[in-house]
Order: C-alpha cells, then sequence, then structure tokens
C-alpha cells in the first residue's frame, strides 16, 4: 500500500504565515506570526488537527490567544481558508499508475474538518483509495500511535505500508515503526519523486 501525506506531497500549501495572508488578502502582521510560532498556539493547532475542537472554536480561541484586535477570526479562517493551493502538477495521474500496478493507495495526513472538506475538490485526493487523518484518527503524526492506528484500520503490517511525507520527522516516527518511508521535497516534482521511489523498489508504475 502506497501512502501519501497530502501538504507538501499531493496537494500545494503556503509554507509561512506570510504567504497565507498574502493569498488570502489579509493584511500581514509580523507580531502575529511571531504569537503563532509560540506553544500557546501549537497546542491549539495541535488540538484543531485531532479533532478536539473545531473550525469555529479554533479560530475564536486563535484570535484571544494572539490578543486584542491584532487578527479577528475571521482574518484567521480567511487565512486558513487560503492555505491549500491546489493539486501538484501530474500527482493525479501519478496514483492512477500505482493502482494500474496493481497497489493499492492510502493517504494519512495532519489536517482538519474545514481542509478535509476542501480537499473534496481535488482531483489527485479523490483518486486515493483509503483516506485517513488525523483529525478523524484523534492522533497527529509524528506520534508512533497513529501509524500503529492506521495499521489497524487499513488491516496493513508496517512492512507493507510505504509513506511519503514531506517533514523529515513524520518519516523518521514512520520508519522507527517499520514503515518503509521516503522523505518528498515539497519544492520539487512530488510525481516523480513519488514515481522514481517505487522504480528504485522494483514497483513499474
Amino acid at each position: 500500500m502506497v501512502v501519501f501525506d497530502l501538504g507538501g506531497v499531493v496537494v500545494r500549501i503556503c509554507r509561512s504565515w506570510a504567504e497565507g495572508c498574502a493569498q488570502a488578502g489579509v493584511e500581514h502582521r509580523p507580531e502575529a506570526e511571531r504569537m503563532l510560532a509560540g506553544p500557546a498556539s501549537a497546542e491549539l493547532l495541535d488540538r484543531h488537527q485531532r479533532g478536539s475542537i473545531g473550525p469555529a472554536e479554533f479560530f475564536e480561541l486563535q484570535s484571544r490567544a494572539l490578543g486584542h484586535g491584532v487578527h479577528a477570526p475571521a482574518d484567521l479562517e480567511r487565512v486558513h481558508r487560503a492555505w491549500i493551493l491546489g493539486d501538484y502538477p501530474g500527482i493525479g495521474d501519478a496514483i492512477d499508475r500505482i493502482h494500474a500496478a496493481g497497489l493499492e493507495t492510502a493517504c494519512l495526513s495532519n489536517t482538519n474538518a474545514a481542509h478535509w472538506e476542501q480537499l473534496q475538490r481535488s482531483d489527485a485526493f479523490r483518486r486515493i483509495g483509503a483516506r485517513h487523518a488525523s483529525h478523524l484518527l484523534g492522533l497527529a503524526k509524528p506520534d508512533h500511535a497513529i501509524y500503529r492506528a492506521f495499521e489497524r484500520a487499513v488491516g496493513r503490517a508496517p512492512h507493507e505500508v510505504l509513506l511519503f511525507d514531506d517533514l523529515p520527522e513524520n518519516v523518521e516516527a514512520a520508519r522507527a515503526c517499520g514503515w518503509p518511508a521516503v522523505l518528498v521535497d515539497h519544492r520539487g516534482d512530488t510525481a516523480g519523486q513519488v514515481l522514481a521511489a517505487l522504480r528504485e523498489r522494483g514497483i513499474g508504475a
């Protein structure tokens, strides 16, 4: 089973708060970026990704954490909804080639309910077979528990799963759980990297 992370592998995403603000047409405020990088914001993001709070509550709590007048919840939502930039070129066709080679596909991504809804419009995402995510499983990468939960959900042993992810910590955690895993460079041709890695393993996708 070939398993994809989504952002940075299947879909292009903003890689900084400044980029997200530009995409959304929201004023970039450096003080907000500094606070968003802090532990309180990271905790809120983790809760959101694990599904313990929904989008509306997340935007409200994040706005409060930033302080009065820095960013209203509506501004945060606009940036959030502008974060996904579209499919990587060729990735949908690569998924089709993987299926044609007789392999199953799945995704395992740290995301949230609002982005999950947006992903339904992605052509490449819709081609993926089994779709799993942090907010659905109540767990997040790189916690080893999410890899074990995924194995149970799809009925696969660790060595039967090949993960493609763009974050080193997620790849390292997967390998520690016994998964073959490949680090993808989100700045390059992700479809080409996936197909090349499969060819290296003797899989002619």
